[in-house]
């Protein structure tokens, strides 16, 4: 007796082209009894993502991070917020509100239960160290300008684990999504950063995301070219 093998779903989409189907999809999991894997690129390189490339090197994971938090349910709101939280557009204030979230004092923490709060810290302030290690004032330093509190947790989560992946499904088990039906794979698995380059008709060659699709907005990488650190 033969039996039909278990369907699967398998959805290639950038960060955020996706995410007002993230509803769509889930039903369709609901109704085929089926698992969903979302393949999502690791080449973002533009907003606070550049800044961590420049730092720490690794793949772009504003993309990786955008999917997660779509997946948040609505009961854990407080989770989704945090992570979907930016800091100040001013360096000064993001440097300040980012060291509430080392001291537990944001109000960010106040829906989330203490042992998830505790967790996330700890991940954070490795990120801290990490940031402290590689500071050379004045002419090397963080700059935190609305970063994305998601992108930072990642960061510090992979930094931690050394394993991407890890750091996927740490975020995902305190996001409180659901692993045995909806997966958020990297299209490479890689510690490393990975580009992509756009060739032009007259023979020009664009490489970059952020500079492939805002070519006139400057990113942190753009502007030290040769900073970016691969671990």
């Amino acid at each position: 007796m033969s039996t039909n093998p278990p369907r699967k779903i398998v959805v290639l989409s950038g960060g955020t082209a996706a995410n007002s189907l993230v509803d769509v999809f889930n039903e369709l999991v609901q109704k085929l009894h089926c698992t969903l894997s979302y393949i999502i690129p690791i080449s973002d390189n533009g907003g606070s993502s550049s800044e961590l490339i420049r730092v720490f090197g690794g793949p772009g994971i504003g993309d990786i991070r955008s999917r997660l938090v779509r997946l948040i349910p609505p009961s854990n709101s407080g989770i989704y917020n945090f992570f979907n939280h930016r800091l100040p557009s001013s360096p000064t204030k993001a440097s300040a509100e980012f060291l509430t979230l080392l001291d537990l004092t944001s109000p960010l923490y106040q829906p989330i239960p203490t042992a998830q709060a505790l967790l996330i810290r700890s991940i954070l302030s490795h990120l801290h160290l990490e940031i402290l290690k590689r500071t050379r004032s004045p002419s090397s330093t963080f700059n935190f300008q609305s970063a994305s509190i998601g992108n930072l947790f990642l960061t510090g989560a992979r930094l931690f684990s050394g394993s991407f992946e890890a750091a996927i499904y740490l975020f995902a088990i305190i996001g409180g999504v659901d692993e045995s039906r909806t997966a958020v794979l990297p299209a490479i698995v890689s510690n490393f950063t990975h580009h992509i380059s756009a060739g032009l008709e007259d023979g020009t060659v664009i490489t970059g995301q952020n500079a492939i699709s805002h070519p006139s907005a400057p990113t942190a990488l753009s502007e030290f070219p040769s900073a970016a650190i691969q671990d």
